[in-house]
């Protein structure tokens, strides 16, 4: 691996592991470590003046994230996005996620209303107690209510595709608990829209959603990298 990677700052505060999870993690969707090249423990640690321990780690985080895969007697190996498959990915989203409030604001029953102002109260608890990996549960059920509300089965293997994707991406768009705050008030304004079935507002905040979703992505990332 001869990617550039930065030694850990003495003056950043967050925990290591995470340092250098967000380090590899730009690495790869900048393109300095490139898909099917090995990530090599005592390697990083070296490169980042680390010990091996966060390393393995932030490897693991990688491999939950379905970035880098385990292969027995290989070790891991990156399986990759680029900066430009997520930008990629965004653009379609921004579309598709119109698409599916629509339709959303078309065929929602009240069920479908209640559940989802269940969850957003349910995600800013989450948020307020700082549990992310239940925040991003609540996400994926808040997703999950409003494509199945679409009633298209075409766009609904679409984005399941493209949520796929974002779920590696998420864990940088949402890096910051401003962003997560505020994302949860942008849910309640698109669920509203739908509650009234406005789908011209409806489909406007949600494309909005995604724009800003976008930004802080890629803000993030430059972030980590300075």
């Amino acid at each position: 691996m001869d990617a550039e990677l930065k030694p850990v700052k003495i003056d950043d505060l967050r925990p290591i592991r995470e340092i250098v999870f967000m380090e590899l993690k730009k690495a790869i969707f900048d393109g300095r470590i490139k898909e099917g090249e090995h990530l090599v423990e005592n390697m990083i640690a070296e490169k980042m003046n680390v010990s091996r321990t966060p390393v393995r780690e932030a490897l693991r985080q990688l491999e939950a994230e379905g970035l880098v895969i385990n292969i027995p007697r290989r070790g891991a190996i990156v399986k990759g996005i680029t900066m430009k498959d997520a930008e990629e990915i965004y653009d379609l989203r921004e579309v598709l996620e119109g698409l599916m409030v629509r339709l959303a604001c078309q065929n929602r029953t009240e069920e479908d209303i209640s559940r989802l102002n269940q969850i957003l109260v349910l995600m800013e608890k989450a948020v307020q107690e700082k549990k992310y990996n239940k925040y991003l549960e609540l996400h994926k059920d808040y997703n999950d209510i409003i494509l199945s509300s679409s009633k298209n089965k075409k766009l609904q293997l679409m984005m399941e595709n493209i949520y796929e994707y974002l779920t590696s991406l998420r864990s940088v768009s949402l890096y910051s608990q401003d962003r997560r705050v505020l994302a949860i008030e942008e849910h309640r304004q698109i669920v509203n829209a739908i509650d009234k079935r406005n789908e011209v507002e409806a489909e406007k905040l949600a494309r909005s959603h995604v724009k800003k979703a976008k930004k802080s992505f890629f803000d993030n990332l430059i972030e980590a990298n300075d």
